[in-house]
C-alpha cells in the first residue's frame, strides 16, 4: 500500500515538472523587430510623421544617455496575457536596453485590449518605479488616448520618463 502512494505521489510531481507554463507559449506570439526600430507601430496608432518624430526623440535620447527605449503598438495581446507579461518578454525578446546596464524600457499599447504598460529592465526600475509608470500611464497618456491622441499621449510620457530617469 505504502508503494503505492509513494508512486503516486512521485508519478504526480514528475507530471507537474513536464507541464509546460501557458505564458511561456506564447513567446511564439511576440512580434518581430529585426531591423531594431524603436517604434514598431503595428496598430497604425501614429501618421508617418508622428512615427519619425517619436523616433527622431527617442533616438537623441539614446545618444545623449545610452538608455534605450521602444515604443510598441498590437491590435490585441494573447488571452490568458496581461499587458506587463507581454510587454517585458517583448522587450527582452528585442533585447531593449544595454546588457550591463539592463538600461531598457519599452511602452507597449493593445489597441483594441485598450491596455497599456512601460515595461523597464531592473536597474531602469531602480530609477523609475511600477509606480511611476502607473501615474504615467493613468494622468498623461490614458486621458490623451480617449480622445485618440495616442501620439500626444505617448509623446508627454517620454517627456516625463526622461525627466525621471536623468
Amino acid at each position: 500500500m505504502k508503494k503505492s502512494i509513494y508512486f503516486t505521489i512521485s508519478l504526480v510531481f514528475l507530471l507537474c515538472l513536464n507541464c509546460k507554463d501557458n505564458q511561456s507559449e506564447k513567446l511564439l506570439d511576440l512580434p518581430e523587430n529585426k531591423l531594431q526600430f524603436v517604434v514598431v507601430d503595428n496598430s497604425k496608432l501614429f501618421s508617418n510623421i508622428e512615427n519619425d518624430s517619436l523616433t527622431h526623440k527617442i533616438i537623441k535620447y539614446e545618444e545623449l544617455t545610452t538608455n534605450e527605449i521602444a515604443v510598441l503598438t498590437v491590435d490585441s495581446i494573447p488571452t490568458n496575457t496581461t499587458i506587463q507579461y507581454y510587454s517585458t518578454q517583448v522587450a527582452n525578446s528585442w533585447g531593449i536596453g544595454k546588457k550591463e546596464k539592463d538600461n531598457g524600457l519599452l511602452i507597449t499599447i493593445s489597441k483594441y485590449d485598450r491596455k497599456v504598460a512601460i515595461s523597464t529592465g531592473l536597474k531602469t526600475e531602480k530609477t523609475i518605479s511600477d509606480h511611476e509608470c502607473k501615474v504615467i500611464i493613468d494622468s498623461l497618456m490614458i486621458p490623451q488616448f480617449k480622445n485618440r491622441n495616442y501620439y500626444n499621449g505617448v509623446n508627454k510620457a517620454l517627456d516625463s520618463l526622461f525627466i525621471l530617469w536623468d
